[in-house]
This record gives structure tokens, sequence and C-alpha cells, in this order.
């Protein structure tokens, strides 16, 4: 029988993580009750807040990596992002 690793639940933590931010979120659009928006967004930033956690120990230990992105790329971003917003609030 083979041991499971670290990596490998951590995986699976990281995954999990994921799949309820996306459940969560979904949760609170289709919720019309502003109470219940209210708790499942306090449960979403929590999910959020242990997500990044998973995701800095996994980085730590070199199980997850990324690549940086050129000041560019995140510029472009900054600008979509807002334009967005603004598209948002009309």
């Amino acid at each position: 029988m083979k041991n499971i690793t670290d990596k490998e639940i951590m995986n699976v933590l990281l995954d999990q993580h994921k799949l309820c931010a996306t459940s969560l979120t979904n949760l609170i659009l289709e919720s019309s009750n502003q109470n219940l928006r209210n708790d499942v967004t306090n449960i979403l930033n929590k999910t959020f807040q242990h997500q990044k956690q998973i995701f800095d120990i996994m980085s730590q230990k070199g199980w997850y990596k990324t690549q940086q992105a050129s000041q560019q790329l995140l510029s472009q971003a900054q600008q979509e992002l807002s334009q967005i917003q603004v598209g948002m609030t009309m």
C-alpha cells in the first residue's frame, strides 16, 4: 500500500478550498436573504485565508511553483480590472 505524502495531502486541501470558494460564491450570488449572504461571505473570506495559508506552505516547500508576471502584464491586468469596475458602476 502506498503512503500518502504531505505534498499530496496539501494538493487535496488546496483543491478542496478552491472548490469550496466556488460553491460559496455561487451560494452568495443566488441567495436573496441578506443575513445568509453575510454569513456565507464571512465563511468565504475565511476560506480565502485558509487557501492562501495552504498555498504559502506549498510554495515555500517548492510544491507549487508560479511564474513571475512582467510589470507590463500586471499593468494590463490592472487596467482591465479598472474598466470592469467602471462598467459595473454604470
